[in-house]
């Protein structure tokens, strides 16, 4: 038996809020978590809508049922199954959303900032380290740093990336023994990073958002 592989073409979906124009100054991307679609999660988003701020939450290729009646569909990024050419596509998928953003807004003179979500935060840190794009903010909500980003050819553009952490003190599955080694491992790598916590559980909540969102600005 011999595994082989083609490439083939695919049709991918992202939901925007906004409207791409000369006048828009902060770009968000918003990476989703396993199980979810980017169709409800960029909802969580809509208040960061002001006029001159693009949000666009691409969705993850790998749709499937995620109950026992086959009613409610989920996305995810990747899984240990064919895990590196999930990788590689999803770098692909999310550099030509990025062209397509740059091309709708007719410039590139805007604040660039990639939210992860969960998983989505390693394809978040893939992305951006595979990337030429100049990224001005990284937020990982309840998402983890991939070891494979933290080596010494990638410092000096950690460095220059505003990256926030954001956990939540009731997040059910983010023990504080998992929180603690996370820590421990950006520390010893001396990431530079700022650190919000919240009264919640495994989820976005709208107001700890904006308000991070206005700290940025």
């Amino acid at each position: 038996m011999l595994k082989k592989s083609i490439s083939v073409s695919k049709k991918a979906r992202y939901y925007q809020i906004g409207d791409p124009n000369k006048n828009i100054s902060n770009v968000w991307i918003v990476l989703h978590g396993y199980a979810m679609l980017s169709e409800f999660f960029i909802q969580k988003f809509k208040n960061l809508d002001n006029g001159n701020t693009l949000i666009i939450a691409p969705e993850a290729l790998n749709r499937f049922y995620i109950d026992g009646t086959y009613n409610r569909v989920g996305a995810s990024w990747m899984t240990k199954e064919e895990r590196e050419s999930d990788i590689e596509e999803n770098i692909q998928y999310l550099n030509a959303i990025i062209e397509s953003i740059y091309s709708d807004v007719g410039h590139r003179d805007f604040n660039l900032n990639v939210l992860g979500f969960s998983q989505g935060g390693a394809t978040a840190c893939r992305w951006i380290f595979s990337s030429e794009m100049k990224v001005s903010s990284l937020v990982l909500w309840a998402g983890d740093v991939p070891k494979d980003t933290l080596t010494e050819k990638n410092k000096s553009k950690w460095d220059s990336i505003n990256t926030h952490l954001v956990m939540g003190e009731k997040d059910h599955l983010i023990t504080q023994e998992m929180k603690a080694k996370f820590l421990d491992i950006i520390s010893q790598y001396k990431l530079d990073y700022k650190l919000t916590l919240y009264d919640g559980d495994h989820r976005i909540y709208p107001d700890v958002m904006l308000k991070l969102a206005k700290s940025l600005l």
